[in-house]
Order: C-alpha cells, then sequence, then structure tokens
C-alpha cells in the first residue's frame, strides 16, 4: 500500500512539474511571437529610416553638385574680382587726388574773383583822367581779359575733375557690388558646406540606430529562443518521465525489492505497447534531402539515464548544408501545411497506397504550397536549418522512412 502511495504521489508531483514546464513554454512562446510582431514593426520603422537616408543621400548629391557649381564659378571669377579689388584702390587714390584738385581749383577761382572785382573797382574810379590813368585802365582790361580766359578754364578744368569724379564713383560703387557679390557666393558655398556635413553627422547617427535597434532585437529573440528550447528538452525530459510514471502505474507490484536494471526499462511511446509497424516493400525513392546523415533511427531507444525504452516512430536527418531544399519524396497531395507551436512548420503529404509522409522542423514552408495541391516527386516543399523531422505512414502502420528512401 505504501508503494502505491509513493507512485502516486510521484505521479503527480511529475504530472505538476510537467504542468508547470509546459506554462512557461506557453509563455515564453508568446513572448517570441510578441517579439517577433514587434521586430516586424520595428522593420517597417526601420524602412522608414531606410528611406529617409536615401533621401538625404539624394538631397547631398545635389547639394555637392550646387557646390561644386559655385566653386567652379568662384574659381573662374577670382582673377577677375582680384583684378577689380586692384582697380578699384587705384580709383579711390585717384579720386581722392581729384578732390584735392578740385578744391584747389576752388580756392583759385575764389581768388581770381575777388581780384578781378577789384580791378572793375579801379577801372570805374572817375581819378584817373590824366594820361596815366589811360595806361592804367588799358593794363586793367587786359588782365580782365587774362582773368577771364584763366576762369574759364579752371571752370573747365573743374567740371571735367567733377565728372570725372561722378563717374569713377559710380563705377566704384559697381565693382563694390561685384565684389560683394563673389563674397555673397562664397559665404553661400561656406553655408552649403555646413549643411552638407550636418546631413552626413546625420546619415551617420540614424545608420548606427538603424543597426543597434536590428542588433537589439536579434539578440533579444536569440534569448527568448533559447530557452524556448531549453524549455522544450527539460518538457521532453518530464514527458518521459510522466510516462514512465503512468506505466508504473498500470503495472502490479508484486515484489518489494529494487527491481534490476533490466526491469526497470519501461516501454513508452505513443505506439510502442501494440505498437503497428510494418515493413515496407515497394519500390524505393528519393530522400527529402541532397546530403545528409541519420541523427535519430527509427524503432526502440533506450536512454541511458531514465533506462526507458522509447520507440521513434520518425527520423531525424541532419542536414550537411544550412538552409536546405526539402522536396517532396513521392508524388501526392498536401493535406496539411502550417506552423505549430512545438514542431516549428509542418507539412503532411498524402501518396498513393494509403502512405502519407510527414515533414517536420521546417524553417520555412516553399510560399507554392497551398493545402489541396497536387505536387510531384521531388518539388521542393520548404527549407530545413538543421534538423528534419521525417516520419512515414501506411493505412495503420508505421513505416521506417529509410526502408521508404532506401538509406542505411
Amino acid at each position: 500500500m505504501k508503494q502505491w502511495f509513493w507512485f502516486f504521489l510521484m505521479s503527480l508531483l511529475t504530472l505538476d512539474v510537467y504542468a508547470n514546464t509546459s506554462k512557461k513554454i506557453s509563455e515564453n512562446a508568446k513572448t517570441l511571437e510578441s517579439k517577433i510582431e514587434t521586430e516586424k514593426k520595428i522593420h517597417g520603422k526601420l524602412q522608414d529610416i531606410a528611406d529617409d537616408i536615401l533621401e538625404e543621400e539624394k538631397n547631398i548629391e545635389k547639394i555637392k553638385e550646387k557646390i561644386e557649381h559655385l566653386s567652379q564659378n568662384i574659381n573662374d571669377s577670382q582673377e577677375s574680382v582680384q583684378r577689380k579689388q586692384e582697380y578699384l584702390e587705384r580709383m579711390v587714390k585717384d579720386t581722392q587726388l581729384l578732390s584735392l584738385k578740385k578744391k584747389d581749383l576752388e580756392h583759385k577761382l575764389i581768388k581770381i574773383i575777388a581780384e578781378d572785382f577789384s580791378f572793375y573797382l579801379i577801372s570805374d574810379s572817375n581819378y584817373m583822367d590824366n594820361e596815366d590813368g589811360v595806361l592804367v585802365d588799358e593794363v586793367l582790361q587786359k588782365m580782365d581779359v587774362i582773368m577771364r580766359k584763366e576762369i574759364g578754364q579752371l571752370s573747365t578744368n573743374y567740371k571735367q575733375i567733377n565728372d570725372q569724379i561722378t563717374s569713377q564713383s559710380s563705377e566704384i560703387k559697381t565693382l563694390y557690388t561685384e565684389i560683394q557679390s563673389a563674397k555673397n557666393k562664397k559665404d553661400e558655398l561656406l553655408s552649403l558646406e555646413k549643411k552638407r556635413e550636418s546631413s552626413i553627422a546625420q546619415l551617420n547617427a540614424k545608420k548606427v540606430n538603424y543597426k543597434k535597434q536590428l542588433d537589439d532585437i536579434a539578440k533579444e529573440r536569440d534569448e527568448i529562443r533559447a530557452t524556448l528550447e531549453k524549455l522544450k528538452i527539460i518538457k521532453a525530459q518530464e514527458e518521459t518521465q510522466r510516462l514512465a510514471a503512468e506505466n508504473a502505474k498500470k503495472q502490479k507490484i508484486q515484489e518489494k525489492s529494487v527491481s534490476t536494471d533490466k526491469s526497470d526499462i519501461r516501454q513508452i511511446g505513443s505506439s510502442y505497447q501494440n505498437s503497428h509497424v510494418k515493413k515496407y516493400v515497394g519500390e524505393k525513392t528519393i530522400a527529402p534531402l541532397e546530403s545528409y546523415r541519420v541523427k535519430r533511427r527509427f524503432g526502440d531507444y533506450v536512454d541511458p539515464i531514465y533506462k526507458i525504452k522509447i520507440f521513434n516512430e520518425s527520423i531525424v536527418l541532419s542536414s550537411k548544408t544550412s538552409d536546405a531544399v526539402v522536396k517532396s519524396v513521392l508524388n501526392g497531395k498536401v493535406i496539411f501545411a502550417k506552423d505549430t507551436a512545438s514542431m516549428q512548420k509542418v507539412i503532411i503529404i498524402e501518396h498513393g497506397d494509403e502512405i502519407h509522409t510527414i515533414y517536420a522542423h521546417l524553417s520555412k514552408i516553399a510560399p507554392t504550397i497551398q493545402v489541396g495541391q497536387k505536387i510531384k516527386k521531388g518539388y521542393v516543399i520548404g527549407r530545413v536549418d538543421n534538423d528534419l523531422t521525417f516520419e512515414v505512414t501506411q493505412k495503420n502502420f508505421h513505416i521506417d522512412p529509410l526502408e521508404l528512401i532506401g538509406a542505411k
């Protein structure tokens, strides 16, 4: 009775631990799905960033073209601006000299006009009625002619200098405008260069952010998948223990002593007891993978730790190349193709003679595959990262897949 109690207690504990692990796997699977969904959304945002980067690169190219154009214009006009600058300096000096001459002429004109006025006063005097007065009058008249002539010449010179100053002032203004235009172009060039540097800095910052987000997402996804894989391994071990406990409950204990290693070996499997196995006698066909090794075989397997006999209804083929193509081994019709919680992506194909082939742990299902679709032998149905789980049934019997594909 006590022994039955301990078996019952162990069974309850095993079931409780198994349920807890299953819950953790379910939670982690949901977290992984959430991360993948978040990754898709971030990929959408990252695509927007990538579009912005391309747009900025186009803008930078336009700025570069404008910089090159302005640089060429400035280089072409540099010598001309330099010559005009030197000419401007000479004109400014000449204008200053002309201004001095203008002032000197103004003083001379004022002096001559004053002297001319004095001569008029003298010539109009009534005290000169003798011969000397007549002589003085003639002299004054001649001096008046000379002074008037000198005034006219000075006036002409004054007008020429004044016109020259006006002309040079206008030319100086034009030169200043041209020089300022060249300086403005140079300032525009410097502004464009700064804008380009700023755009490049923003572009690099976005690229760094782009890479960091991708790295963070990949790291989180890998951690969750690693946790999920560990939990699946634990679940498999707990499943083995649970099945062992259930099997032990069904057996009648007749001896109180500890059983030997041989009696400890229990036969467990979804179809081990009363297992329906049939030897395949038909024609051999192709393997689902081009290059592979048999990692797990069909039939009995004794767990070395728990001394439990497990019946493998499928085989595991390990591909020698990553991302390997998986092919249908026979003509048939696809009756199942979807992602599952524990076996990743799975495809089941129905063939003649009531044969079914199952392909599990696929990393990708070919986009052309649809349920109800008829396919030929060798048709690519998907891809596998490393290990392919391959199972074959006929009616209610399991068949060793290696017999079907003619491998050892």
